[in-house]
């Protein structure tokens, strides 16, 4: 009997360690396919959201529902980061049981007004995003540099990048517009494009993506046209001739919206935190229903290494330059007879020679505490590019540290004007 039970206890140790072996393997397997993903833990008091839709959601565009040849009112997508930032606010100030008219708690010392601002503010608050996630990976807006045109065996798609072609007056003086290549005809935009990170990655390196590192708009919703109607609560009747039409947007499978939030306190992020994952709020136009949950990985940013004077500067975020084409800190000036953009960011002082900027964003929303609609604002949009040259030559080091996925411009706490910094090889030196 002895020696069987020692036999049995060494058969025991085996198995337990088998088992210790296999939890390790796990765990090596978890990390590794998190490096292949380009997932790393958040920093110190910062979390990432995300963002799950129970059924349609409903951003409305700047147009209000009652202007002229308006028949039906389209949903911007990815939803507006200050929409994000209100529904956030609301259910951590909810499940914090915040008086909203005089935003403090009862139960506690928390300062809400100074963690999180208000209508006009976010307090210590910052925001990154809003991002799409399809299929596991984050999407961004398709540089408006790149172009299109279908194979003509009806298989794939050739694509192309706009270059700074030579200065030619124009009303902003003697600048050097974006082109196509030479014999490059039938090309068209990408505005309905997005890609993955590796082919953001691939641009910045100063290519194009891979056809499979394009995604369409349409592979990531589709369109629900709704009718309503105006009612008199008193009356219990409809109001006759206040009929609006809107449209709204039903997320395909396996996509969803993320947001990073940084400079999070102790309380917000035990509220986060919470076990009863996703907790449910309302989110959008209707107060359509939302799942949000939070995770302690967040996805790098794209990266290349410049080693030259020249670069491009890519906006992952709408920025808003004061409905200005670029900062106030960069002013006209003419170089060798071409008419350039002069200024510093952060400390690196460079000169924009060209841009491929899209129509301008816009966005308002409803302010809840005033009952009001908010002003309606103009942004650069995401996807547009500046192409420049550093004043000094061996500056180029400092562009990672001082440039690399920063907030430019007003609004910078909401992700406004975030950018990324890729090579630019100037076919065109002038």
């Amino acid at each position: 009997m002895g020696k069987g039970h020692k036999k049995s206890n060494k058969s025991k140790s085996k198995t337990t360690n088998f088992k210790q072996q296999n939890r390790q393997n796990e765990k090596k397997r978890q990390q590794e396919t998190r490096q292949k993903q380009g997932l790393k833990p958040c920093d110190e008091g910062e979390i990432n959201l995300k963002f799950h839709a129970f059924d349609t959601w409903f951003f409305r565009e700047s147009r209000p529902h009652d202007a002229a040849g308006a028949s039906e009112l389209s949903s911007l997508f990815p939803p507006p980061i200050r929409t994000l930032a209100g529904a956030l606010r609301t259910y951590i100030g909810d499940a914090m049981g915040i008086d909203w008219k005089t935003l403090h708690c009862e139960n506690s010392d928390f300062d809400f007004e100074k963690s999180l601002g208000n209508a006009e503010h976010l307090g210590e608050l910052a925001l990154n995003g809003a991002w799409i996630v399809y299929n596991g990976q984050r999407l961004y807006p398709a540089p408006l540099y790149l172009m299109q045109k279908d194979k003509d065996t009806g298989k794939g798609k050739y694509i192309k990048r706009l270059q700074a072609g030579k200065s030619v007056r124009c009303d902003l003086g003697f600048v050097r517009l974006p082109e196509m290549p030479k014999d490059c005809i039938g090309y068209k935009g990408m505005e309905k494009y997005w890609v993955n990170t590796a082919g953001l990655r691939a641009c910045l390196d100063g290519n194009v993506p891979a056809e499979n590192q394009l995604i369409a708009i349409d592979d990531l919703f589709s369109h629900e046209p709704r009718l309503g109607i105006a009612r008199d609560n008193e009356k219990r009747a409809v109001i006759k001739g206040q009929l609006y039409q809107t449209q709204h947007i039903r997320l395909k499978d396996d996509v969803h919206i993320e947001v990073q939030a940084k400079n999070v306190g102790a309380d917000v992020l035990a509220v986060l935190s919470t076990e009863q994952q996703p907790a449910v709020l309302r989110f959008g136009g209707e107060g359509r229903m939302a799942g949000v949950e939070a995770c302690g990985e967040v996805e790098q940013l794209p990266f290349t290494q410049v080693k030259k004077s020249t670069f491009t500067l890519h906006f992952i975020t709408p920025a808003d330059f004061n409905g200005q084409m670029f900062p106030d800190a960069f002013n006209t000036t003419e170089r060798e007879g071409q008419t350039i953009w002069h200024g510093e960011l952060n400390g690196v002082r460079f000169s924009i020679e060209a841009a491929v900027i899209g129509k301008a964003h816009r966005e308002g929303g409803w302010d809840m505490q005033k009952h009001q609609p908010r002003a309606v604002k103009s942004y650069i949009p995401a996807g547009s590019t500046w192409f420049c040259r550093l004043d000094n030559t061996e500056d180029y080091p400092q562009l990672d540290e001082a440039l690399h996925g920063q907030c430019i411009g007003m609004d910078s706490a909401y992700g406004r004007g975030q950018i990324l910094i890729g090579q630019w090889s100037d076919t065109d030196n002038q």
